[in-house]
């Protein structure tokens, strides 16, 4: 009896005890559950103020540690537009050597547009000129649309006036390049050399009725100038001017064409290149390479500029050779009556800036003149830049100008303009009109007023004068 009631006892105290262990579990899981749902509902809200503060700041954080090569990255996809987007596209980048490898490829970029922004420019230069040569260069030019500069000899200018002519009034520069090109005289001290500059100077200007600022020297500077030819040169107001490339046309008699073309176009990556050519007697095989010369250069995607003040001069550097010749200085008094006052003819004005219709062109300073309130210009230059034609009269001493359907004639003799109009006949009209030099020069005003373009503004600023008509 006793046994069973022992046996009894221990069932039920088992079967407590496996209640209240299933009661636990049951318990246990509910717990569980509800903590996991509330975790999933706290997951799904959105995120507080301080929180999305916190999380912005991390990014540009991020963003501004990485290098600015790396922008390009996110700017370059049309995808990529929100900051959370590119601080993904940050997240997902290699670490240094990924960096490196956008960083490289992104300056190649910058590179390669910064390079095809950039402007190359040649300028091809003639010495030695003007000679029977001059012309075949001029016609070359013209058909190839393309400007030079030519350093000319005083004594070639003075017995070929109306090469000169037609350099200048073709668009072309003029430099100075001595008198009669001896280096003995030019290099035995430079009150002669300076001498030769003044005597090219005035050739030069009585044709054009403008002085050349730019030098040359025969056979360039190297173991020619001291510090005192290009001091006082540069007090003047000179602009002393060397070459990059030397086309090696004048190293001996009888160069040939194809010499001077493959010389003349060694250099094709250089940004600015003054080549150096000749244009005086003997030269011809050096007008035969022109034409592929600038074929060259175009091709190689050249700009053909003017020498002018604007430019940088390139000057060899003094030589030893060129500092021990002992050549005697200019006294301070020569230069005192010589140098000093020489500066003031170059001294900087404004350019005279010709606006008509949706054409412009510019006259630099010394290109134009101002006569009682009134602006002086050469006929020829003015109206080819505007896309005219001038043509001379040798009889009646007079340019026949032919510009936007308008037949004008300047007559220098009587000093008219004459407008002929085929219905209504000719029109006369009282000018200003001047033979300075081999060149016709007139009132621009009334130039514009006769050819049917009036002057609508004429302004005047710190950097430029201005005229504008329709």
């Amino acid at each position: 009896m006793k046994g069973n009631k022992s046996a009894h006892s221990r069932r039920k105290l088992i079967s407590g005890l496996l209640v209240m262990v299933v009661i636990f579990i049951v318990m246990l899981g509910w717990s569980i559950g509800k903590n996991l749902n509330s975790w999933e509902l706290r997951s799904l809200q959105p995120a507080s103020a301080e929180s999305v503060s916190v999380k912005n700041k991390l990014t540009a954080a991020t963003m501004q540690d990485l290098p600015s090569a790396v922008e390009p990255l996110a700017s370059a996809s049309p995808e990529v537009h929100s900051s959370s987007s590119a601080a993904l596209t940050v997240n997902q980048l290699p670490q240094a050597n990924g960096v490196e490898k956008i960083s490289k490829v992104s300056t190649k970029s910058s590179a390669i547009i910064a390079a095809k922004k950039s402007k190359k420019t040649v300028y091809i230069t003639f010495d030695d000129g003007p000679s029977d040569n001059t012309f075949n260069v001029l016609e070359i030019l013209h058909q190839e649309g393309v400007k030079a500069t030519f350093f000319v000899l005083g004594n070639q200018a003075k017995s070929h006036p109306e090469l000169i002519d037609s350099i200048w009034e073709q668009g072309h520069a003029i430099g100075n390049h001595t008198y009669n090109h001896n280096y003995h005289d030019l290099y035995s001290g430079f009150t002669e050399f300076w001498n030769q500059i003044k005597q090219t100077e005035e050739v030069v200007q009585g044709i054009t009725g403008v002085r050349p600022q730019l030098i040359r020297a025969p056979g360039g500077t190297y173991d020619h100038f001291d510090n005192t030819y290009f001091n006082l040169l540069k007090q003047a107001g000179y602009k002393v001017m060397d070459w990059t490339v030397d086309s090696g046309d004048s190293k001996r008699k009888g160069v040939p064409a194809s010499e001077i073309l493959k010389e003349s176009t060694m250099d094709m990556k250089s940004s600015q290149v003054i080549l150096l050519l000749h244009d005086g007697g003997g030269h011809q095989e050096s007008v035969k390479a022109l034409p592929d010369i600038i074929a060259r250069y175009k091709a190689a995607g050249y700009d053909f500029g003017l020498l002018d003040e604007t430019v940088e001069p390139v000057q060899f550097r003094v030589s030893a050779k060129a500092t021990n010749l002992g050549r005697k200085k200019p006294s301070e008094a020569w230069v005192a009556s010589n140098i000093t006052p020489n500066a003031e003819l170059f001294a900087p004005g404004k350019p005279l800036i010709l606006e008509v219709g949706k054409l412009e062109t510019k006259l630099n300073p010394g290109e134009y003149s101002v006569r009682n309130g009134q602006y002086m210009v050469p006929l020829r230059a003015v109206i080819e830049r505007l896309g005219g034609r001038v043509s001379w009269d040798v009889n009646s001493r007079s340019g026949e100008i032919d510009w936007n359907g308008k037949a004008v004639i300047a007559d220098v003799m009587n000093k008219q303009l004459i407008l002929n109009h085929p219905d209504k006949g000719q029109k006369t009209i009282d000018a200003r009109v001047e033979m300075i030099g081999g060149s016709i020069w007139v009132s621009l005003r009334e130039l514009l007023e006769t050819t049917g373009h009036p002057p609508l503004n004429i302004s005047v600023n710190e950097v430029e004068r201005r005229v504008k008509t329709f």
